[in-house]
């Protein structure tokens, strides 16, 4: 078993806590709806506790590669393409620490905190790698906001104790980072040749940064004030662009980058659901959106799930017959 442990551990990814980022957004926007008393309460708290077993595998795997495998991990790290993935521990821990916070754990704000400046820690270090290896315009890719947006989700779940200054540091620092990125990917996107297959479902991330904003403005004001319609406007229209896209999309074969299509489907489902909860005079339209949107959320979120234990199980099989064979 322990030989066993050690094999596959060289294989365990940074790109693999995608998982629980993708689970608890989810989550995230099922615990909205449940104020609405539309959703059955334990929806929210099956899938935040799916995402707290996924994150914790995760990191227990990774783990064993940092001791079985040192140079590997670190190889990972100094990758200015597989670093940006990193982040999404400290993203999911952010999104668990939310539901914490729902249900009254002692912890959440110490959680919230600790992951805040994990969070900060991991961006500057991987902000850094960029800088001082210099990425080439043509590896250059959506996972690039991967830290960015984990900057807008710290105000975003902002618990009742929470430091303001940090949350206000993190939105500050996400919006100067993503405004300055987005034209560099564009251009990437644009007039460097088509992306490559096993990255394209990154594409999806473009949607995170303004509906995440969108959401931690209304976290930070307390309200759904019309500059996080701005936000939320335009997350809908890169999602309405992506989505013409479905084609291509769909003549993909699974990968664990599948898990891009997550987080930022349940992001932007997540900020709609507020904006419609927060709106000064019910728009039935709006509500009906929104909840559209988490249905297809949580449909992408199954698919992808089941794809991924599918794809597990048939790896495992293969690798039994081969043995025996």
């Amino acid at each position: 078993m322990f030989e066993k442990l050690k094999s596959r551990a060289i294989s365990v990814s940074p790109a693999y806590f995608g998982v629980g980022m993708g689970l608890g957004g989810l989550g995230s926007a099922w615990a909205t709806i449940e104020t609405l008393h539309w959703g059955p309460a334990y929806m929210a708290h099956g899938i935040f506790a799916i995402a707290l077993i996924s994150v914790s595998l995760v990191t227990l795997m990774f783990a064993a590669k940092l001791i079985f495998h040192r140079s590997a991990a670190i190889e990972d790290f100094c990758d200015t393409n597989i670093a940006n993935f990193f982040p999404g521990f400290t993203i999911t821990l952010l999104l668990l620490s939310s539901w914490f916070d729902r249900l009254g754990v002692p912890i959440s704000t110490t959680l919230w905190t600790f992951a805040a400046l994990l969070h900060v820690a991991l961006a500057v270090s991987i902000l850094r790698i960029w800088v001082v290896h210099n990425v080439d315009i043509t590896n250059t890719n959506p996972s690039m906001f991967v830290p960015i947006v984990g900057l807008f989700v710290v105000p975003g779940t902002l618990p009742m104790e929470g430091s303001t200054t940090i949350a206000l540091f993190c939105f500050a620092v996400a919006l100067l980072f993503w405004l300055a990125l987005l034209p560099v990917v564009l251009n990437r996107i644009l007039f460097h040749g088509q992306l490559p297959t096993q990255v394209l479902p990154t594409l999806f991330i473009l949607i995170a940064p303004p509906a995440l904003a969108a959401s931690a403005i209304v976290v930070l004001m307390g309200a759904f004030t019309p500059i996080a319609d701005l936000f939320f406007f335009a997350g809908l229209f890169i999602a309405l662009l992506i989505a013409t896209m479905a084609k291509q999309f769909s003549s993909l074969t699974f990968q664990m980058s599948w898990w891009a299509f997550t987080f930022p489907s349940a992001a932007l489902a997540g900020t709609a659901l507020k904006r419609y909860t927060m709106a000064t005079e019910p728009d039935f339209g709006a509500g009906i959106f929104a909840v559209g949107l988490l249905i297809l959320a949580t449909l992408i979120i199954g698919f992808v799930s089941w794809c991924t234990v599918r794809d597990l199980v048939f790896r495992r099989g293969h690798k039994q017959e081969e043995t025996t064979g």
